[in-house]
């Protein structure tokens, strides 16, 4: 199969015009005609770009030995199965780590204890007050104002909610979702300029 028959055949099972498939590309709709009646051959970098478009190898659009449809490689779903797989790793890994250093942070201020005020309900007053007796305790506010860890945890729960982005991310629906968005919002930022 010819370079040309392979473009609309691409260009078609994706649901593309000319002209959408050449505001993709960068190009001209008459570029885009001219490849498919075969009249001009894109260049190196638009068979790079159309590789990418249709998530098919370079190799496949220039080698006229691959006669059919059925003979496509499937490159996108291979690679985007990959960074799934490394996205959902990743995720994992940064969740676990934020997850288990504030859990350390926690049983390490459980077995040591530190000068904290005796924090009790007074009837008479009507609410809490707080008696310095200084008598050392077990108490995990204090634990983490004396060794002055508030950033530590802080860095360790965004560790726990970038790695449940990333999973998150690889949610087929979430990522659609947010891919649908950044289309748009690149379709209305091209708009606007025009």
């Amino acid at each position: 199969m010819k370079l040309c028959e392979k473009i609309i055949l691409l260009r078609k099972k994706m649901g593309l015009s000319q002209e959408a498939m050449a505001e993709k590309l960068g190009v001209s709709r008459q570029a885009v005609s001219r490849w498919e009646v075969g009249s001009a051959l894109p260049d190196a970098s638009n068979v790079l770009q159309l590789s990418k478009l249709f998530s098919v190898t370079a190799d496949y659009l220039l080698n006229e030995e691959y006669e059919s449809d059925s003979d496509v490689p499937a490159v996108k779903s291979v690679t985007q199965n990959t960074r799934c797989k490394v996205h959902r790793m990743l995720g994992i890994g940064t969740a676990t780590i934020g997850l288990l250093g504030n859990l350390l942070i926690y049983i390490i201020s459980r077995c040591v204890k530190v000068y904290a005020p005796l924090r009790y309900y007074d009837e008479m007053m009507g609410g809490y007050r707080y008696h310095h007796d200084n008598i050392p305790r077990i108490d995990y506010s204090y634990f983490v104002k004396e060794y002055r860890l508030e950033v530590l945890i802080a860095a360790l729960w965004i560790f726990v909610l970038v790695g449940i982005g990333l999973i998150l991310w690889t949610v087929p629906p979430i990522r659609n979702w947010i891919q649908g968005l950044r289309t748009r919002n690149i379709k209305s930022g091209t708009m606007s300029h025009r």
